[in-house]
């Protein structure tokens, strides 16, 4: 897998929002009206740009899979934290709702491990014209990392179809969230 530059930003954006445009979790947080996909766009721009900064966008070779993954201990500084909410704030998820999402994120957070693990923000695929490729080369990348970092893996989903995906391989549930219509699942693999 590559990393995510500038030169190669706006292809994993592309990926990113082709992926998520029906997914429940993001569906959760944008604000719905006409502007739907633009909005869908500016929270995975957002999630792209944060990843970037804590080391941790990649992209498939091909160009059809991406994968936001980084260690916990990585922190994105306080100006871009503050910019990136206030863009999401105005763009994104409406100003109506941002303690709603802030409480909903501190809960997610609060129910991670403290200890140091490999984070999967996003994982996505543009589409299947390739078969199997991107998933295996994101799944080797991700287990690799893993492996030479010594660290567990945690992630979350709220797409309850990618639990068995995740199941095969080598993610258990420990934990469960029910939250305003939104089920999160909270999955684990152990390092090798």
């Amino acid at each position: 897998m590559l990393k995510i530059e500038s030169h190669n930003k706006s292809l994993a954006l592309r990926v990113l929002v082709s992926s998520f445009h029906n997914n429940p979790g993001v569906l959760w947080v944008v604000k719905k009206d006409k502007r739907i996909q633009d909005r869908i766009a500016v929270l995975c721009n957002y999630c792209l740009m944060v990843a970037m900064e804590k080391d941790g966008a990649f992209i498939t070779s091909d160009g059809k899979g991406v994968a936001l993954i980084f260690k916990s201990s990585k922190k994105q500084s306080l100006i871009n934290w503050l910019l990136g909410y206030a863009k999401l704030w105005r763009s994104c998820i409406g100003w109506n709702r941002p303690w709603t999402i802030i409480r909903r994120e501190t809960e997610i957070t609060k129910r991670r491990p403290k200890q140091e693990h490999l984070y999967i923000w996003m994982l996505a695929v543009e589409d299947r014209s390739e078969g199997l490729n991107p998933i295996k080369e994101i799944r080797d990348f991700v287990y690799e990392y893993s492996k030479k970092e010594k660290l567990p893996i945690f992630a979350e989903t709220a797409a309850k179809n990618m639990l068995p995906l995740y199941k095969r391989y080598g993610f258990t549930v420990y934990d469960e969230w029910k939250n305003d219509g939104l089920n999160v699942w909270f999955i684990q693999r152990p390092s090798e």
